[in-house]
């Protein structure tokens, strides 16, 4: 049976994201690395703080590792 978890690139972190990114990861099933724009910096400092009636309350939760992703024009 394989045992390493897989790898997934997230372009962007809205809510269905934020949620995929966090089932994956607390599932055990994936490391989540989340590319993010706008909110880069906040997401970095802060984490994200998650309501959720499946989940709970969340603060300061964020996936495995967060890139910046400038974009132009």
């Amino acid at each position: 049976m394989h045992t390493d978890k897989s790898k997934v690139l997230l372009f962007g972190s809205g809510g269905v994201g934020t949620i995929a990114a966090l089932n994956l990861e607390v599932g055990g099933h994936a490391e989540v690395t989340a590319v993010l724009r706008s909110n880069f910096k906040a997401v970095k400092e802060r984490g994200f703080e998650i309501a959720s009636c499946d989940h709970g309350t969340l603060k300061e939760w964020r996936p495995t590792e967060g890139q910046s992703r400038h974009l132009c024009c």
